[in-house]
């Protein structure tokens, strides 16, 4: 007889993850499947969701493969937060979605900025054009015949879910990521709505993160190769998700390394702090603050396939002795969510001795300054222990530097797909099962050494640079 399990399914910005859970909480079977995103002009950001339903069957077909063809109790779902995705009634998508990277919606964030103070301080974060309440109010200025077809405005997750089940909802976690949330309230904002005019009923019922959102309809069951009928839980954002799955608790914080970086840390004061968001966990109560980076990996990348460099050329760069001198790099190719940490990218500090190896390791120190600019701004700063999460801190002499450019000790966990495993646990709490929590498994912690010093020289450096350079513009003054 087959055995019980749960399937998890993370649905993020460039590909889907899916984990088989058992009830030992172990991975039994994996799989994976990428999509692209597309920039139609400068600053956008979209993706296709037929793309990332056939990236889904493909991930689920593989996991459940691999898993021995397990008997599946529930799915949970997790995505990527922010962004939207503008459905009709049976989840045909009007338009392709809009990424949580997307700043088209800059001007529309003056809808918010109009909103009284009281009514702003609401919705306890900062205003960012990538969120789903300025991205649909774009759509409501730019392509109203499509926001007039249309039933529901989405976050990815909950856009698959309704693929899925063919019933629509959203839980609080990614609601409280929208700016169309009123924190103390703990519902829709509907100062934020009227502000930005924008109709309450696109917007769907709230359920709790482990709630049975519905149950997988026949053609989604087939497609899936799984059974009619299988419950589906409502799920969480990615973060909060991943979150669940590492038990991070108040006394620690979580730094979470890939395209972006995020740094969390779970509280029970949901009270604004400029510069840090403050969103819903996946429980039932709960909050987390987060400072978020946008350019890690992603200008990583950028600057390797522009030297022509392989990843080891840029790991072993990072890994030489650094100087108190040489090379700057800002790297805010996109610009930062909150401005402050960098609206531009800037190389600076160039001679004619200046070499590929030089500028390489200048990327990976300004991704690394950025991240402890932003920890900065958390209340208290970082703890002396953090843990370290993502696929983007692997390597060993990225983790050294980190840890010197942040001065604290960080503790590597080893679990791959930590969103994709948080979802399957709601999946299994969806449907009363016991399920153990993952047991962590760690790699040997990083501790700051001498060369702490040095970047402590070099950080005060960065930020030089960075007052020179940062001059706002009208949408990102405030």
């Amino acid at each position: 007889m087959a055995r019980d399990a749960w399937l998890g399914v993370d649905l993020g910005t460039s590909g889907v993850k899916v984990v088989v859970v058992d009830s030992e909480s172990a991975v039994v079977g994996e799989g994976e499947a990428s999509y692209p995103v597309r920039s139609p002009r400068p600053g956008w950001a979209e993706s296709d969701p037929g793309d990332w339903w056939e990236a889904t069957v493909a991930a689920v077909r593989q996991a459940l493969a691999a898993a021995g063809q397990p008997r599946i109790r529930a799915v949970g779902v997790d995505g990527q937060m922010h962004g939207l995705v503008l459905a009709r009634e049976d989840a045909t998508p009007l338009r392709s979605a809009l990424l949580w990277a997307d700043r088209r919606a800059a001007a529309e964030l003056a809808a918010w900025r109009g909103l009284a103070d009281t009514e702003r301080e609401a919705l306890a974060n900062p205003l960012v054009p990538g969120m789903t309440g300025p991205l649909l109010a774009w759509i409501a200025r730019h392509e109203p015949r499509l926001l007039a077809e249309a039933r529901w405005a989405l976050l990815p997750k909950d856009w698959l879910r309704l693929r899925l089940t063919g019933k629509a909802a959203t839980d609080p976690s990614d609601a409280s990521a929208t700016l169309l949330w009123d924190v103390p309230a703990d519902t829709w904002s509907l100062p934020a709505l009227r502000a930005a005019q924008l109709p309450a009923d696109l917007l769907p019922p709230l359920a709790a993160s482990d709630d049975v959102a519905g149950v997988l309809t026949g053609d989604a069951a087939a497609e899936l190769g799984m059974d009619l009928g299988t419950p589906v839980a409502v799920g969480a954002g990615d973060t909060p998700a991943a979150l669940l799955a590492t038990a991070a608790g108040e006394e620690q914080a979580q730094l979470t390394v890939g395209s972006g970086a995020q740094i969390v840390a779970a509280t029970t004061d949901p009270s604004p702090v400029p510069g840090v968001h403050v969103y819903r966990t996946a429980e039932r109560a709960g909050w987390y603050r987060m400072a978020a980076v946008q350019n890690v990996g992603v200008v990583v990348e950028w600057v390797r396939t522009l030297l022509g460099a392989t990843w080891e050329e840029v790991y072993a760069a990072a890994g030489e002795e650094p100087d108190r001198g040489g090379v700057v790099f800002l790297p805010h190719l996109t610009g930062e969510r909150t401005p402050v940490l960098g609206m531009t990218g800037v190389l600076a500090g160039l001679r004619l001795d200046t070499d590929r190896t030089a500028v390489l390791r200048a990327a990976v120190e300004g991704v690394a300054f950025t991240i402890r600019h932003a920890a900065m701004m958390l209340p208290g700063g970082l703890p002396p222990v953090v843990r370290l999460a993502g696929g983007g801190s692997r390597d060993p002499r990225f983790r050294a530097l980190l840890a010197n450019v942040l001065g604290v000790e960080l503790r590597p966990v080893r679990l791959r797909s930590a969103s994709a495993v948080g979802a399957a646990h709601l999946a299994a709490r969806a449907v009363g099962a016991g399920v153990a929590r993952p047991e962590l498994h760690y790699e040997p912690v990083v501790s700051p050494t001498h060369h702490k010093e040095i970047y402590d020289v070099k950080f005060e450096v960065y930020l030089h640079h960075l007052r020179r350079n940062n001059h706002p513009t009208p949408e990102n003054k405030h």
